[in-house]
């Protein structure tokens, strides 16, 4: 079932994802971010949030936005919205078609909708609080393993290129011999839509924004996965650290990520 909030994310999505198809390799003009090599700002970045914002603004002119690029417009309102215009803007950026734009909306601190949407490989991932996960329309399910050891899965690492990561690194290693294996794919977003859907059984991530996984966490609700914060708090949008997998194998994993 699709409410009025959803339906605005899908159709703002899939509009943006025209931008990112339109300038897609031939995308020249990027500069640097926070003096992070790998945060990279381009001129889709923008034209995208701009396009969403304004979907937005029309039916609900009322309610925060927070976007990656224009940050926070705050308006007297328990609804906002969280947008990143290209998750994966790296990849993007170097040609490779492994990214999305992805929205989450945000009602007294839970997120209550999100849509993720990939236009390089036509995915639109979608769900409403209460209404279930969807691909394409086809209902969508976290997978059902219950051994650590059976499991693929994604780790993303902070981006802050000053500070140590030996730690993240070490378990990023151990947990990859042991397992399936642990890729990283530059895009928290997609990550989580691949966990919703079965594709992978497990994400942790440290530092990410609520633009990161606010699409992705609506997802992963209704999908039957299980979300926590570092040793297995309880996640909200302010926490450092996102663990998420499927809900069998979840206290497993979060006892192998103790450390970090």
């Amino acid at each position: 079932m699709k409410n009025k909030y959803l339906k605005i994310a899908i159709r703002a999505v899939e509009s943006s994802g025209k931008i990112l198809i339109e300038y897609f390799e031939r995308l020249h003009d990027f500069k640097q971010k926070n003096k992070n090599i790998r945060d990279l700002v381009t001129e889709v970045d923008v034209l995208s949030e701009n396009n969403i914002k304004k979907i937005i603004e029309i039916d609900f002119p009322e309610h925060s936005i927070n976007g990656e690029e224009s940050g926070l417009i705050k308006k007297e309102s328990k609804y906002c919205w969280h947008i990143d215009p290209i998750d994966g803007t790296v990849n993007y950026s170097q040609g490779i078609p492994l990214c999305a734009i992805s929205i989450g909306l945000e009602y007294k601190k839970e997120i209550i909708a999100g849509a993720i949407y990939n236009p390089f490989t036509e995915e639109l991932f979608f769900a409403s609080k209460g209404n279930g996960a969807f691909l394409n329309g086809k209902s969508i399910r976290v997978s059902n393993k219950t051994k650590v050891e059976d499991g693929l899965y994604v780790a993303a690492f902070s981006s802050d290129i000053g500070k140590s990561k030996k730690k993240e690194y070490d378990i990023y290693g151990n947990l990859n011999d042991r397992t399936r294996g642990v890729l990283r794919l530059g895009s928290a977003a997609l990550a989580l839509a691949y966990l919703s859907c079965g594709r992978i059984d497990g994400f942790w991530a440290n530092d990410l924004h609520p633009w990161d996984i606010a699409g992705g966490l609506a997802l992963v609700n209704e999908a039957g996965g299980q979300v926590s914060s570092g040793k297995g708090k309880k996640y909200s949008l302010e926490s450092r650290m996102l663990i998420a997998s499927n809900s069998c194998i979840h206290g497993q994993l979060i006892k192998n990520l103790k450390d970090l």
